[in-house]
């Protein structure tokens, strides 16, 4: 039979095999395949090859630049900075400053029967106006109940706004 150490032993032997075996396949999949003759339609298809199979990971350390759009192409403008900088203790008060916000832009859907991108994305300044008048002397337990409430309407209302965005673009 086999003792400990051995076992060990043979254990220490396959990794290191399997090290080796991934970095010599490692060196041939990077390595390019050689160059076609500049010929045209031929040098442009390899190239696009290679342009397509490339799977380098982006860098997700730097921030994207540019803005925020939605699938049909409307800018989508930025949560208020401080709504985003909030301690995630204090979380629920930027849930309820979005509640507000979805909650007015889904009656301008509706109202207006139409969704142009000024309409379903306006600026967050409204709702901001109305997140201080009615956050004003709340405490954590009224927070809390609040935000439930209007979570509660803003998915009233959000059926209705999609069906009419979903019929204004034609689809």
């Amino acid at each position: 039979m086999f003792d400990r150490n051995s076992m060990l032993l043979g254990a220490a032997a396959a990794a290191v095999g399997m090290i080796a075996g991934a970095v010599v396949m490692t060196n041939m999949l990077r390595a390019d395949p050689p160059p076609f003759p500049e010929s045209g339609k031929m040098a442009e298809a390899a190239q696009a090859e290679r342009d397509f199979m490339d799977f380098t990971m982006p860098d997700l350390s730097e921030p994207q630049t540019g803005e925020k759009r939605s699938r049909h192409g409307c800018v989508m403008p930025p949560l208020p900075q401080w709504a985003d900088d909030l301690p995630p203790a204090e979380a629920r008060r930027s849930l309820i400053l979005q509640h507000l916000y979805n909650i007015s832009r889904q009656q301008a859907i509706i109202e207006t029967n139409s969704c142009p991108c000024e309409v379903e994305f306006p600026s967050w300044d409204e709702a901001e106006r109305q997140y201080e008048e009615l956050t004003a002397g709340k405490d954590r337990d009224g927070i809390f109940q609040f935000s439930a409430q209007l979570g509660r309407k803003e998915g009233d209302t959000l059926k209705q706004s999609l069906d009419i965005c979903k019929a204004w673009r034609g689809r």
